[in-house]
């Protein structure tokens, strides 16, 4: 596939800076989305695919606003997010550290229809509303028709057990820090009700900063002069003929490099602005350091998935449950699932032993020349297609890594699961955006004659990538405990 287009241009007769390097340098907009394909199976196995299935931004532009897009500017992107329906709200601690209180039977809140309050981490909860408590069974009722009462960490809300035995109470453990609650219903007076359960939703915006990352190879003039004329270093493709001399066997390294960069960064980036969009990291210098999150650090984070030992069908139930499955433009519901050596093992091993694999759907060849390919492209379930690829920097040998009892690294268990449908509104769930496109050139001196930018007798060639990912669906993270 092609790269980059014609030869590396040159910086001559000016000083070099930021802006001149970009000036004269290629630029190809269509680059970032599709450039990454090439080391998809090692470096960049994300991008890969988000490329092959169209998911990335075209046409953004300084100053774009439209009902998908708004371009706040050149390093920020906003984009729409659907607003949930129903909310679940969770149990908080209030300043005693109670996360209820009920006066008149402390231990057995409600009992004999007495009210007792409740504290909860939001407001979504109203008057003459029914919350449903995480054992699916238990109801309580706002029984004060009034706001709820704004305290430290949370809002209070007064309740009493809907029930039609007046010897039933809560069971306290339904109401410990964290426990989820949902309003299913609501309830009012049969004669002269004086008013509703009002709620409003609000489609918000997402913020989408990008990161600009850059990365560049130095070759002396007599390096490339052997490297080019006698070929003095060569390397061969997979059908064993010649491509390159070393300095563009070090040129595909650059890409590989910033193409691995990119990927981390698409996957596990931290964002460095603040909500008020201040830039909270600065280099010595005193500039910002802007960067954006990956999906993984994305709106309230991934949703986490801890294995024990092995996958096994439960992990993998649990976890299809729970993946924010749509279809894609394709029309199929699909989620890629990257992971570690140890992590995409355990996962076949689970499928042959579940039968889902036969060992004689597996041999290819015949005679001596029989082999077992235990590698697939994807599996389905429950019309859901999982599409398993290993992500090498799980396992590489420059990521610090934890060992585990068993001899194996706890990091080559780890993996991300990414659902790639379209949102309800027919959003594409994860994309790639970019508002400058990739940029590659070269600076040169007195190795390639006339005006120089410097007296040097030799080149630098830079990789600049400036780009951002936006995550509108549900990310799941697979890992090993420690303890296991």
């Amino acid at each position: 596939m092609r790269l980059l287009p014609g030869q590396p241009q040159e910086v001559s007769g000016e000083s070099i800076t930021s802006y001149s390097l970009i000036k004269h340098a290629i630029n190809n907009p269509d680059v970032l989305s599709t450039v990454w394909q090439l080391f998809g199976d090692q470096e960049s196995p994300l991008s890969g695919i988000l490329g092959m299935k169209g998911l990335s931004s075209k046409g953004l532009f300084d100053g774009m606003s439209t009902d998908k897009y708004r371009v706040v500017k050149s390093n920020h992107v906003q984009y729409p997010i659907k607003s949930a329906d129903t909310r679940k709200v969770n149990f908080v601690a209030n300043s005693s550290g109670n996360t209820f209180v009920s006066d008149a039977w402390a231990t057995k809140p409600g009992y004999k229809q007495t009210p007792f309050y409740i504290y909860l981490d939001s407001n979504w909860a109203r008057p003459n509303e029914v919350l449903e408590l995480n054992d699916n069974t238990t109801k309580l009722f706002i029984y004060d028709d009034q706001e709820p009462v704004e305290v430290e960490g949370g809002y209070r809300y007064e309740v009493k057990l809907v029930t039609n035995d007046p010897a039933d109470y809560v069971d306290t453990s339904l109401m410990t820090p964290g426990s989820e609650a949902g309003c299913v219903m609501a309830l009012y007076e049969q004669d002269f009700s004086e008013t509703g359960s009002e709620k409003r939703t609000f489609d918000g915006w997402g913020d989408a900063y990008m990161t600009l990352q850059r990365v560049k190879m130095s070759v002396s003039g007599t390096a490339a002069a052997m490297g080019t004329d006698k070929a003095w270093y060569q390397f061969h493709n997979s059908k064993g003929k010649q491509v390159n001399t070393y300095v563009d066997y070090q040129d595909m390294q650059m890409l590989k490099r910033i193409a691995a960069y990119h990927e981390y960064s698409l996957i596990f980036g931290q964002g460095t602005v603040a909500e008020d969009g201040q830039t909270i990291l600065k280099n010595k210098k005193g500039r910002d350091i802007m960067a954006g999150d990956g999906v993984l650090n994305q709106g309230d984070g991934s949703y986490e998935y801890p294995l024990n030992d092995e996958w096994t069908i439960k992990n993998l139930e649990a976890i299809l449950q729970d993946i924010d499955a749509k279809a894609g433009k394709d029309g199929k519901t699909e989620a890629v699932m990257l992971g570690g050596f140890q992590n995409i093992a355990s996962f076949n091993r689970m499928m042959v032993a579940n039968g889902f694999v036969t060992q004689n759907n597996n041999v290819e060849g015949s005679g001596a020349d029989k082999g077992v390919i235990n590698d697939y492209s994807f599996y389905e379930f429950g019309g859901i297609r999982l599409i398993p690829k290993r992500y090498r920097w799980f396992d590489d040998v420059g990521r610090p890594s934890k060992w585990l009892s068993d001899g194996t690294r706890k990091g080559s268990w780890d993996g991300i699961i990414v659902p790639l449908g379209l949102t309800s509104g027919g959003e594409k769930g994860v994309e790639l955006v970019q508002l400058r496109p990739m940029k590659k050139g070269s600076v040169s001196g007195i190795n390639k004659g006339g005006e120089m930018a410097t007296s040097v007798d030799g080149e630098s060639r830079h990789v600049l990538v400036q780009s951002g990912v936006i995550s509108r669906n549900k990310i799941l993270r697979v890992f090993r405990n420690s303890n296991s």
